[in-house]
């Protein structure tokens, strides 16, 4: 039985997703955010998988009907509310003289995790109607192949079945601290760069939590180069300064593999395909990737030809894709319990900060460079349970649930438990913060 919190919460939860509807798709929040983000999408079917059938299924048709011929899936489908205040937004991106941009819908020129795959299966756990959910999967699943080979075909330059970003929104990890050797690296000239005008910074008490204008000058920098070639794959895999193989979108991609298997397996398919693309991965992810010393997964720099040290929760992501063996997920739970990601003790933090709590540069109100955010924590959720690390596991799930109540559905969160000045910060009203709550409440 659920604790007169959870009920109010669980109700509150879907308030949100409902207030954030547009009648085609769900913002991720009502203001910062007002048009359609593509691994939101997908964290916000599951959640709407729970209770709304149409909504779960609009929220993904959506989203899909922004395909790129070439099967890329876009960041970002821009919707009709507040085009100019969201930046950038079409008239910077201008992906409509891309050859291969859809008809009709207006996009960004980059994409993001294939979480679609395992979205659309644990749509299909969680529904009250399978049979309805199963024609959705026949008619989604198409589509998702055609992503993921987009991905094998232009991203995967050295045949390794190993992928990579080539634009730090990419990942969804804006300012990781992944990011700051390949992005310090680039040079930028600001008197080169188009005029532009951030649109994140309105809110002064936000603005201090989100990327710096150095970081940002480099995000435009990419997307300048992206929309002078036209979006060609090939011109862009030659020129982009920026291309990182990351373990999140790895092992994102290879849950989404295993999950179109199982799709496909029952929807009477071959599916030797994502089978072939599922095994490599793995392989690659291990033989590249996997740091023995650290007992993590590291990036890799394709541009540079170096290991990036990853000292972010990215790097226990592989968990997912059940891709290490037990030996090496015992490694990284012995990580995860550390003081990497613990602190001195174990009631320090709530799991799981997004950065390793030693690092001197650790800012536990900036973005991706400290603060516990909803997704990641239930990416890593899945993980633990694959492999049987049910404590773990339920500590976590503990943790997710005490940070929404105590602070409500915000965009990222402060780990540090027992601190006074610490809150939910970003934008409140988050959909997918709401949505997995949802989910989570479930198990």
């Amino acid at each position: 039985m659920r604790k007169p919190t959870e009920e109010s919460l669980l109700a509150a939860a879907k308030g949100i997703l409902h207030k954030n509807w547009t009648g085609t798709f769900t913002k991720p929040a009502p203001s910062l955010y007002p048009h359609q983000w593509n691994w939101d999408a997908g964290f916000i079917a599951i959640g709407y998988a729970h209770f709304d059938l149409d909504k779960a299924e609009a929220e993904l048709r959506h989203l899909f009907r922004a395909q790129w011929k070439n099967g890329m899936l876009p960041q970002i489908v821009f919707g009709q509310e507040a085009g100019a205040r969201y930046f950038p937004g079409p008239d910077f991106w201008q992906t409509d003289q891309a050859a291969a941009a859809p008809e009709g819908v207006v996009t960004s020129g980059i994409t993001m995790p294939p979480v679609h795959g395992f979205a659309l299966w644990r749509m299909y756990e969680v529904s009250a109607d399978p049979g309805r959910t199963k024609a959705f999967l026949r008619e989604m699943y198409p589509k998702v192949l055609a992503f993921h080979r987009y991905l094998y075909r232009h991203r995967d330059p050295n045949d390794e079945a190993l992928v990579y970003v080539r634009h730090p929104w990419e990942p969804g990890t804006d300012n990781s601290p992944t990011w700051d050797r390949p992005l310090r690296r680039m040079k930028v000239q600001k008197d080169q760069l188009p005029a532009y005008q951030r649109q994140d910074l309105q809110n002064p008490k936000a603005a201090a939590h989100r990327p710096t204008d150095e970081d940002y000058d480099r995000f435009v920098f990419l997307v300048d180069l992206f929309r002078r070639n036209r979006y060609e794959e090939e011109l862009l895999d030659e020129l982009c300064p920026f291309k990182v193989q990351d373990p999140l979108f790895n092992a994102i991609l290879a849950w989404s593999n295993e999950c179109l298997i199982h799709i496909g397996s029952l929807l009477g398919e071959n599916v030797e395909e994502p089978m072939h693309w599922h095994e490599h991965t793995i392989h690659s992810l291990n033989e590249k990737l996997w740091n023995e010393a650290e007992g993590c997964y590291d990036a890799y720099d394709l541009v540079a030809g170096e290991r990036l040290p990853c000292r972010t929760n990215s790097g226990l992501m592989p968990l997912i894709g059940e891709v290490p063996t037990q030996e090496q997920a015992e490694r990284i739970l012995k990580k995860l319990e550390s003081r990497a990601f613990c602190g001195q003790s174990p009631d320090e933090v709530y799991w799981c900060p997004t950065y390793d709590l030693r690092a001197a540069d650790i800012d536990f109100e900036k973005y991706w460079r400290g603060p516990v955010w909803i997704n990641m924590n239930w990416l890593l959720y899945q993980g633990l349970l694959r492999y049987d690390f049910d404590e773990a596991a339920e500590r976590l799930r503990n943790d997710t649930l005490a940070l929404l109540e105590r602070y409500g559905f915000y965009e990222y969160f402060d780990p540090r438990r027992h601190s006074k000045t610490a809150e939910g910060f970003g934008t409140g009203q988050f959909s997918w913060s709401a949505a997995l709550y949802i989910d989570l409440l479930s198990r």
